[in-house]
């Protein structure tokens, strides 16, 4: 035999065979790479989509918001009052609106009007209240003290210029009647169901562990004092003056699949 031939080694079948596998793993394992990389790719256009929308509810939510409540004329409590659910009041210029809140001096707490009576030939009315400062859970939701007659009130914010009833909101849930049935603020349902239609053309049908949700949070922030407006801190003793001030936080949370966004906007005087 001619000794060229000889030395020729050809490759065996098992090793023909382990090869082929190894091939087909790694076009695999590049098929499903790729595959995972193209929907990731997708989503991310998808939320490039949704962020417009986002500005879009941060834009009406300004124009909603009204942080400077209507006192609607000079509020007083008609008597002295026991605590409980209600309260008769004098002084008003016309009707609160239900959801509207309420400090009372000398009373502890917040209250929410959920209901009023028609005025009465002396301009009084009734104010059925709700305390909105403890949790939802709270058994006795009752006024925390008496009230005592001509004890100021103070209205802390309109239910008309609020964001406090878009707090939880869950845009995934536009099609849900039965969370639908429990928002009562028609501002707020109308809202609902066009962001959520909204958020739906851009993201597709919310999945189960998807996230399209809108949270209002009350949040402090210390600014620099600027009084004579000259563009430099004012100073005490060679500190620099900050004063407190309250605004609203309102973040959007957007989750699809493995990739979730936060988009916040701080909220004051309207802005």
């Amino acid at each position: 035999m001619n000794l060229k031939y000889r030395l020729q080694k050809g490759v065996s079948l098992v090793e023909g065979m382990t090869a082929a596998g190894v091939l087909g793993l790694a076009v695999t394992v590049f098929m499903t790479l790729q595959s995972y990389q193209e929907r990731d790719f997708a989503n991310l256009r998808k939320f490039d989509k949704a962020a417009y929308a986002v500005e879009l509810m941060f834009e009406e939510l300004a124009a909603v918001y009204n942080p400077v409540a209507a006192q609607y004329g000079n509020p007083r409590v008609f008597e002295d009052t026991t605590a409980g659910s209600s309260l008769k009041v004098k002084g008003l210029a016309q009707l609160p609106g239900d959801g509207d809140q309420i400090i009372i001096e000398g009373v502890g707490g917040r209250y929410e009007i959920t209901d009023s009576t028609d005025f009465d030939d002396d301009n009084n009315t009734v104010l059925s209240l709700e305390r909105s400062d403890v949790p939802d859970d709270t058994p006795n939701k009752n006024m925390a003290s008496d009230a005592s007659q001509n004890a100021p009130i103070t209205f802390i914010s309109n239910a008309e210029g609020s964001l406090d009833p878009y707090d939880d909101l869950d845009m995934s849930k536009f099609e849900d009647t039965t969370y639908t049935a429990t928002i009562t603020n028609q501002k707020v349902l109308t809202d609902l169901d066009n962001w959520g239609s909204l958020l739906k053309k851009h993201l597709g049908p919310a999945k189960e562990g998807d996230k399209r949700l809108l949270e209002v949070d009350d949040v402090e922030r210390d600014v620099p004092v600027d009084k004579d407006n000259d563009g430099v801190t004012d100073q005490e003793d060679g500190e620099n003056v900050y004063e407190t001030v309250k605004k609203k936080q309102v973040t959007i949370i957007i989750k699809q699949d493995k990739i979730e966004e936060k988009f916040r906007r701080l909220f004051l005087a309207g802005t």
